[in-house]
């Protein structure tokens, strides 16, 4: 499954006609209310809610988290890093519900060594989450390996690897057991380095799964 990463307002409806079956809404970058965004969603249409730290107060993102819950999404992606009092608020709230939670660890330098992608990976389970996210700069072709390994490992999971090098985790996440891969909606819409549009992941699946 491709999910498709929405940062503005006016890529919603482009993209929910595109047949996109799951979508990122990145509320940190679009800027509206969960209940306005939720409003415009078609039915069928599974959500992935994420709002990255720095634009909102910790209170003011756990509302609109927690509000997009109540509106249906499937899945909200919150960080490793966060609060114990911000993740146990989240996990309450979500455990009353059909949302799964997501935690994700961000690494925009460099790919961590095996052992300590293994404790990262096993942080986010310990944490709370459902599924649990990696994404890392790649800088060589020894961090892709490191990080496709990780498919061989316990637990529901999307590994990502960014930057151009990191582009083939996100093509062959999907045939390693990732839950889903990311795409941008367009050429020069990424909300992250080395993301594929939809188009461009599509075709290369589309050649893929042909031969």
């Amino acid at each position: 499954m491709i999910c498709v990463s929405i940062s503005k307002w006016h890529q919603l409806e482009q993209v929910l006609d595109s047949g996109a079956d799951l979508l990122e809404l990145r509320l940190d970058l679009i800027r509206e209310e969960p209940e306005r965004i939720f409003a415009r969603l078609k039915p069928g249409v599974l959500s992935l809610v994420t709002c990255r730290p720095g634009v909102y107060s910790e209170s003011e993102t756990l509302h609109m988290l927690k509000t997009s819950m109540d509106l249906g999404a499937t899945y909200v992606d919150v960080e490793l890093e966060s609060t114990d009092g911000y993740l146990e608020s989240l996990l309450e709230h979500a455990r009353a519900r059909p949302t799964k939670l997501i935690i994700s660890y961000h690494n925009f330098e460099l790919t961590p060594e095996r052992d300590e992608l293994e404790i990262l990976l096993k942080s986010c389970y310990e944490r709370g989450g459902d599924l649990a996210k990696i994404a890392v700069q790649v800088n060589s072709p020894e961090d892709v390996k490191r990080l496709l390994n990780l498919y061989n490992l316990p637990g529901k999971k999307v590994i990502l690897g960014m930057g151009q090098r990191g582009r083939i985790t996100r093509v062959m996440g999907p045939y390693l057991g990732a839950e889903f891969t990311f795409a941008a909606p367009g050429e020069g819409a990424e909300t992250a380095p080395g993301q594929l549009s939809y188009k461009q992941l599509k075709g290369i699946y589309k050649v893929i799964d042909a031969s």
